[in-house]
């Protein structure tokens, strides 16, 4: 019976070994500025107050969202909105912005099915 069981405990004690050994590489990543990987970065921002939205029903489906309160910095920028109905359902439109910024209507790909709680993402890329 003991000749049995000195294999497989053998066994589990090189894959312990095996996992630890592994859980050290995180720690030699970089956090400086000048490294991609796991570093961080400052992000420059066009609009520094933020945008407001509201979601276009059609029937029960969100079509479009308005986006209001765009800085002029942003104009000629890339708006991309993703609405998330939290049941499974989402969709994404993107458009450019106007050069004065100011407000935009961008539509959806596919409507989303109205529920009581919907997320609206905006992400505004450039100029």
């Amino acid at each position: 019976m003991r000749r049995k069981a000195m294999p497989i405990v053998g066994a589990a004690a090189l894959l312990a070994a095996a996992l630890f050994a592994t859980v050290g590489h995180a720690s030699s990543l970089s956090t400086t500025a000048q490294s991609l990987g796991a570093g961080k970065s400052a992000v420059a921002k066009c609009d520094a107050d933020g945008v407001t939205t509201t979601q276009v029903l059609t029937v029960n489906n969100v079509t479009s969202v308005t986006i209001a309160g765009i800085a002029a910095a942003c104009g000629t920028a890339t708006l991309s909105v993703t609405v998330n109905n939290n049941a499974g359902s989402n969709s994404t439109g993107s458009a450019a912005v106007p050069g004065g910024g100011g407000s935009m209507t961008v539509a959806l790909a596919a409507g989303v099915p109205m529920k009581d709680s919907d997320q609206v993402d905006v992400t505004i890329t450039g100029p």
